[in-house]
């Protein structure tokens, strides 16, 4: 079957979540984060939790900015000799270990998935972030275990103790039971409809907003379908010409971006676009993938997002284990 590897690597997630639960891995990193001016680097699914982490990071006091790797080499000044927190499934990417040639920060954290690699050896502290072996190009668990870490970590460096190992069980088991029942259909019959579209546009807003750019790849990886992620208010102003009905808009909704997000869907029904949220209801708008309590609810939009990547490249006819072009790691 089509992207069967993928598929069983986004299925593993809640045993993965799990097993973080049960260790201090978000202790260690908060730990280590000794500075009030933090630089988190990634590149791909990683600088999208990297800038998912500086949010959270930031709401807690922090300042913390998320810089893709790709671009270090020619903006780096206000950022050399910084605390430097490197996100990467791989350890190996060449954009990354240039970045910190550039860098050179004062302390190097990395939070990867393979602990003993160039980016492991190399940094002051490493946290493996657990995910185990991942053989799908679209990562799924190391992007989610990532996310789970960076969010538990600014939570305790805060001083907030809402992201817990009790909550994060509870969001594994509430994805498991999505995963496991009948609502994941869904997620198939909508990519249905996706699939035959032009254009697919994620709105967030929040912790959402990296989310959409995340799911934008994971759609662009696994489905080779065009796709945009987009600050819910800033797609208003000028993109939002793009809606017609050969487009499909999927809005990531919380109690907090409820009506930041329920503008542009507004507008897309007038523009005849296909609609559909991720988190949350927002009126008579299709809801996909799994409802699960605030602390960890990015966990199940990201496993959303996956499936519809997977069951909208199974549509699409590609193998989404090895999109073309593409590899596990680029070095």
């Amino acid at each position: 079957m089509l992207g069967a590897q993928f598929e069983r690597e986004i299925r593993e997630q809640p045993d993965v979540w799990r097993a973080l639960a049960t260790s201090n891995k978000a202790a260690e990193l908060a730990h280590a984060i000794r500075d009030r001016d933090i630089v988190l680097l990634g590149s791909g699914s990683s600088l999208y939790m990297a800038q998912l982490g500086a949010l959270a990071f930031r709401r807690r006091g922090i300042r913390a900015h998320a810089l893709p790797a790709t671009e270090a080499t020619l903006d780096h000044v206000a950022y050399h000799g910084a605390a430097v927190i490197a996100c990467s499934q791989s350890g190996q990417s060449t954009d990354l270990l240039r970045a910190l040639d550039v860098l050179e920060p004062k302390t190097l954290i990395a939070l990867t998935n393979s602990p003993d690699s160039p980016l492991g050896h190399r940094a002051d502290v490493t946290v493996d972030v657990g995910a185990g072996h991942e053989v799908a190009v679209p990562a799924s668990k190391s992007v989610s275990a990532t996310a789970a870490l960076l969010l538990w970590a600014a939570a305790l460096v805060g001083g907030n103790h809402a992201r817990n190992a009790n909550t994060l069980v509870e969001t594994a088991e509430d994805v498991r039971s999505w995963l496991d029942g009948p609502d994941v259909e869904d997620v198939r019959e909508a990519a249905q409809r996706i699939a035959r579209r032009r254009s697919v546009v994620i709105v967030a807003t929040g912790y959402g907003y990296p989310i959409s750019l995340e799911t934008a790849l994971k759609l662009k990886e696994a489905s080779y379908i065009h796709a945009e992620g987009f600050s819910a208010g800033e797609f208003r102003h000028g993109s939002a010409a793009m809606l017609d009905a050969s487009c499909a808009i999927i809005g990531i909704v919380d109690q907090v971006a409820r009506e930041i997000v329920n503008r542009p869907l507004v507008e897309a029904s007038q523009a005849e676009s296909l609609r559909y949220v991720i988190g949350g209801h927002i009126g008579d708008i299709p809801l996909l993938g799994p409802v699960t309590g605030d602390p960890f609810n990015t966990l199940a939009w990201l496993v959303a997002a996956q499936m519809i990547a997977l069951y909208t490249g199974r549509a699409r006819y590609v193998e989404s284990d090895a999109p073309r072009g593409l590899a596990k790691a680029m070095i």
